[in-house]
């Protein structure tokens, strides 16, 4: 799968990036939000936020190419491996996805989980509806779950984590592969049901003080209504 890292390390290292810019392993949560949403994330929404709501400066057109050539070809990157990993999953039942955390080699450090999760909340935010939908409902919260214990979600200091809190930090870890390919799964079946809703159906009633559809410029009472 392409990696955003050399390219995206070039362009954080340039006068353009904001402080806001996400690391290429947080871009990598980021881009895996995005592609699993529940409901479609348009390009234009998600691009914008990459810069935080910010206005990035390039210095020519060539280095916003670069940049966004990278971003678009591991986001198309992303939902292809997605995309075969689900099915394998489906055919096989195995599950040999893995997220950018997961190949550094080595048991991942929690730092780094938490770093590709906080891109992933960032993309979770620009669909807060579906994904609070999912959260509340039984048959999904399990999904959400394992990604909860690595979110910043500003408790205060009182906050105690659970004496096993580093064992369910790593069944999280070992979990959030597999909610990533059903995450998707139900995405896409949302998607097929939402095409399969008929557009409202249209007035076909003509009145009789409407135009007659036969084209004549007489109303409808005054032409073909009179037979």
């Amino acid at each position: 799968m392409t990696s955003p890292a050399a390219p995206w390390l070039t362009f954080l290292a340039s006068p353009a990036a904001l402080k806001s810019a996400l690391s290429p392993l947080a871009l990598d949560g980021y881009l895996t939000g995005v592609v699993v949403a529940p409901n479609l994330i348009l390009p234009s929404l998600w691009i914008a936020a990459l810069w935080g709501g910010e206005e990035t400066v390039f210095d020519n057109d060539a280095e916003i190419g670069t940049v966004m050539g990278t971003v678009m070809a591991h986001y198309n990157a992303l939902g292809t491996e997605i995309d075969r990993s689900l099915k394998r999953l489906e055919d096989e039942r195995v599950c040999d996805y893995r997220p950018a955390y997961l190949t550094m080699g080595g048991d991942p450090a929690r730092d780094a989980v938490r770093e590709w999760i906080g891109g992933f909340w960032k993309a979770m935010a620009l669909a807060p509806e579906g994904w609070s939908a999912m959260a509340e409902d039984e048959r999904t919260q399990v999904l959400i779950s394992p990604f909860v214990g690595f979110l910043d979600l500003g408790e205060d200091e009182a906050f105690e984590p659970a004496e096993d809190i580093d064992e369910r930090l790593d069944e999280s870890i070992e979990q959030i592969p597999r909610a990533i390919l059903i995450l998707h799964k139900i995405a896409k079946l949302r998607a097929a049901r939402t095409a399969e809703i008929p557009a409202p159906a249209r007035r076909t009633k003509v009145g009789r003080n409407d135009p007659c559809p036969c084209g004549s410029g007489k109303k409808y009472k005054h032409c073909c209504g009179q037979s």
